[in-house]
Order: structure tokens, then sequence, then C-alpha cells
């Protein structure tokens, strides 16, 4: 019932001073607090411009004290964003901090779009030409922007 009630804490963050460029709220508030759906714009004077990244935020048992697993479900070509679309960011992982809400968590995936870490990849490709060819990179981006994520 704590996870619950925590969960419905974030949800009333979020709503009552939506992040900007990015959204996440559960499937069915109803129901289940558990499974959330969200999404990201891409920022501007980025690769992503215009286009709306997907994701899905499932929350462990034991949260706040593990973080939520967090998948992009629009495909993004991205260094630290695998083709699954699993992410490469520490305060997923390592640098995970039960303080941090689902609002900063948001606000820290739109950094990242506009801000690879080039010391974290999980996209070897991307990784690659990111570090080899940015412009190309930027190219590549885009397309795939262009292809998976603006909705006509």
């Amino acid at each position: 019932m704590a996870l619950v009630r925590r969960l419905t804490q974030h949800y009333v963050e979020i709503e009552k001073n939506p992040p900007p460029l990015c959204y996440a709220k559960p499937e069915d508030p109803s129901k289940d607090m558990i499974h959330w759906t969200g999404w990201i714009e891409g920022p501007k004077d980025t690769p992503y411009t215009n286009g709306r990244f997907n994701l899905s935020l499932k929350f462990p048992s034991d949260f706040p004290f593990k973080p939520p697993e967090i998948k992009f479900l629009t495909q993004i070509y991205h260094p630290n964003i695998s083709i699954k679309g699993e992410i490469c960011l520490d305060i997923l992982h390592s640098q995970w901090s039960p303080a941090l809400t689902v609002r900063s968590l948001l606000i820290s995936l739109c950094s990242l779009l506009s801000d690879p870490n080039p010391e974290h990849e999980i996209n070897k490709d991307a990784l690659e030409l990111y570090r080899t060819d940015k412009k190309k990179y930027e190219e590549r981006a885009r397309q795939w922007t262009t292809m998976y994520a603006i909705q006509d």
C-alpha cells in the first residue's frame, strides 16, 4: 500500500507541475499504479526535434529503493539508448537515489537527448558515429526521428 501511495504522490506532482517536453502517467490509475506510459518531445536544436518518443515505466515492488525500469518504445538512434529501448543512464542504475522523483527522471531523459554521454554507451554504432563524425550521427538520428517518432 505504501508503494501505491508513493506512486500516487509522484503522479499528483506531475499533474500539478508538468515537466517541460515530457509526461508520464499510470496506464490505469484506478487499477494499476505500477505500469506507466509516457513520452518525451524531442528537444529543440537536436536531431530529435519534432519527434515524440513513447516510454514505458514499470515500478518494482521495492520502489523507491530500486529504480523503475524505463524503456523507449519508439525507436531512437542514440548512443545511450539501445535498439530495444534500454537506457544507459547512471541514475537508473548505479547512481539511483530514493530521493529522485518520476518528474526528475523524465527531465533527465530529456537532457540525455540534448546531451548524450559518450562515456556510457549501449548503442556502439551510434557512439562510434557520435565520436568520429558528429554531422553524420546527427543526420542519422534525424532520419530515425522522421521514420519512427514524427506523427502525421
